[in-house]
């Protein structure tokens, strides 16, 4: 962000825009925890499996554990819960759900204490990055800076000005392209990152002419040290 000067007031989307907003088919971690232990032990299976293995939050946190243990939203936007029944959630911003849910065990269960996380926020990052692949996120908000840091930053030939971010959509893939060396970049819609989304940071236009030049000049110190070789045998 060339353009960024000392103590300037960068702007930014408002979270209102940004948040990621429930939709069918996300799977949610619950938990309800109150007075009674027989409902502790309805609404947290995991308490057991940590009794019993020491990393109940690892089950929760890989693709096979999200699926196995979470609380996926059904087709018509409804989380159902055990006692609860169905919380209609879809439709509400990802920060909220919680909110949502804790009104529904306050009128079943007494001094109930809930915690709600989103678990397939996943991203995918490729490209001109160190170490690409697919990353988790368990925050309520996600950038793009926060997922190149994921990667553990962009490579040498990484073009910063045309970093591409495809997000998936009802009627096809929306493609929006970021410019990281300009400030203005924290007020683009793929800025903030949705679970799903694809990064991929393009190569430089001079990142074949760098790579020609390298093994050039490997060729010509070799043929030098050849040549060098040939004269001390003659």
């Amino acid at each position: 962000m060339k353009d960024v000067q000392n103590n300037q007031m960068i702007k930014a989307l408002a979270d209102s825009i940004t948040e990621y907003i429930i939709e069918p088919g996300d799977i949610l971690y619950v938990s309800i925890k109150s007075m009674n232990a027989e409902v502790n032990a309805l609404f947290n299976p995991e308490s057991n499996m940590e009794n019993n293995s020491g990393n109940s939050f690892q089950r929760f946190t890989t693709p096979q554990g999200a699926y196995l243990y979470g609380y996926e939203v059904d087709d018509k936007g409804n989380l159902t819960l055990p006692i609860l029944g169905d919380i209609p959630v879809a439709g509400h911003p990802n920060s909220s759900i919680e909110q949502i849910v804790q009104k529904y065990a306050d009128e079943y269960l007494k001094e109930a204490i809930v915690k709600v996380k989103l678990l397939n926020y996943k991203v995918t990052i490729t490209g001109e990055v160190k170490n690409p692949g697919v990353y988790y996120n368990y925050n309520n908000n996600f950038t793009v800076l926060e997922a190149l840091a994921m990667a553990n930053g962009n490579t040498d030939y990484a073009n910063i000005t045309n970093i591409m971010v495809i997000r998936p959509q009802p009627n096809g893939q929306k493609a929006m392209i970021l410019d990281l060396s300009s400030s203005d970049s924290w007020l683009k819609e793929g800025f903030y990152l949705h679970p799903n989304d694809y990064i991929f940071v393009e190569p430089d236009n001079h990142k074949n002419f760098q790579l020609n030049a390298q093994a050039y000049s490997m060729i010509i110190s070799s043929a030098s040290l050849l040549l060098a070789v040939i004269g001390l045998l003659k």
